[in-house]
């Protein structure tokens, strides 16, 4: 680890000696925060779960800095380096060094791209499938007005490929891909369709659909391809926003990250979409889901959530779950609440629930732009008579950079 560290300085340090002279771009970003509370224990509903205490705590320790090297040759010729050098608190291998090096020509009908490294994927919001990153070349193509192809071919003896392509007007959005990927961590064929579109009606409302469906392994015939679909309609208007939705997504298909969601262990399709599971259990789910938000006055807003689970099946075969399995599942998730602004302070009190509830509030001060402390209460309230309602509180103090 030390080792690894003094040579991440060294090349930092010579690196930031060497814009003075070329023109490279270092970036970079991070956050920390220490924080005091009784959240570190398993807040399982279990009359013989350990009781809370408090304590402090490490709740982010990460950085990550980018060196982007770029030299234009002329004619339309570019070639670069990007050296990234990341560092996390929870990452048991210390330091982390990735990048990749590039060479393009851009003409007016073409780009063509050789990279060290090189991926993409044909999924849009039901993305988190790319093929295999790996040295190969990236061609995109623009050869009528709105129009977009790209494809990619990278990989060794068996090559991975992608294509597809993009129609954007002002009225609509099509597009549309097929890949397949050989070089994956398991040697698996890994292959995937993705079919989207948006429409723009009127001004602030837009419609979104996409299908996506993707084969694993798709030589063993005891694995199935899975599929789903995504279809949203949002609105903006003045101080209202809404968004409501559905999902028709197969166990197992994950279709976004943790760090892109908001509120993962409340919401059924946000939980659905991460981990491919519903109260951790990998169910085919059909979910209606609805967002709305409304600035009563500058400072003051009102907001909300609501998921309902209208459909579930288990297995590739979509077979009905047994009556007494069906019973137990959470069905419906929501989120009422409020937030006030005023000066450094904001102010947010919900009313949340899903296979438990909980009323609570946060406090948040502005100590600079980028730090803020923080107080957060909440009474979770469990439905087992055995079990007691429990209060969980945290501070908070946390800088991002």
């Amino acid at each position: 680890m030390k080792k690894a560290l003094v040579l991440a300085l060294t090349a930092f340090m010579v690196l930031s000696l060497a814009t003075a002279a070329f023109a490279v771009e270092v970036s970079y970003e991070g956050k920390v925060a220490v924080k005091w509370s009784n959240e570190g224990v398993d807040l399982d509903p279990d009359p013989e779960s350990e009781k809370l205490s408090d304590g402090f705590a490490k709740d982010a320790l990460e950085a990550k800095v980018t060196i982007d090297f770029t030299k234009d040759y002329g004619d339309g010729v570019t070639a670069g380096v990007v050296t990234i050098v990341e560092a996390h608190a929870d990452d048991d291998n210390g330091l982390v060094f990735d990048g990749a090096g590039w060479i393009q020509l851009e003409r007016d009908l073409f780009t063509l791209k050789a990279s060290t490294e090189i991926d993409d994927g044909v999924g849009r919001d039901l993305g988190q499938f790319n093929i295999a990153g790996a040295p190969g070349l990236g061609l995109t193509l623009n050869l009528i007005d709105g129009l977009t192809i790209n494809s990619v071919l990278n990989g060794g003896s068996d090559y991975n490929y992608l294509v597809k392509g993009e129609f954007a007007q002002d009225l609509f959005t099509l597009g549309g891909g097929y890949q397949n990927s050989y070089n994956t961590d398991d040697t698996a064929t890994q292959s995937a369709i993705g079919v989207y579109g948006t429409l723009n009606l009127i001004d602030g409302l837009a419609i979104n659909a996409e299908y996506g469906k993707r084969d694993k392994d798709v030589d063993n015939e005891n694995d199935d391809p899975i599929s789903a679909i995504l279809a949203t309609a949002t609105y903006d208007w003045n101080a209202l926003s809404a968004k409501a939705g559905f999902l028709k997504q197969a166990a197992t298909f994950e279709s976004v990250d943790a760090d892109d969601v908001d509120d993962e262990d409340w919401r059924i399709n946000e939980q659905a979409r991460v981990t491919g599971k519903i109260q951790d259990k990998p169910y085919n789910v059909t979910v209606l889901f609805a967002d709305a938000s409304y600035a009563l006055t500058d400072a003051l807003t009102v907001k909300g959530y609501f998921d309902y689970l209208l459909g579930v099946t288990d297995g590739p075969d979509e077979d009905e779950l047994a009556e007494e399995d069906e019973e137990a599942l959470e069905k419906l998730s929501y989120r009422v609440g409020a937030a006030y602004t005023l000066g450094d302070w904001t102010f947010d009190g919900w009313y949340r629930a899903y296979t438990i509830s909980e009323i609570g509030g946060k406090a948040t001060y502005a100590l600079a732009d980028g730090v803020d402390t923080s107080f957060e209460v909440g009474y979770k309230m469990y439905d087992d008579d055995n079990t007691d309602d429990k209060v969980v509180y945290t501070a908070k103090i946390e800088a991002a950079f």
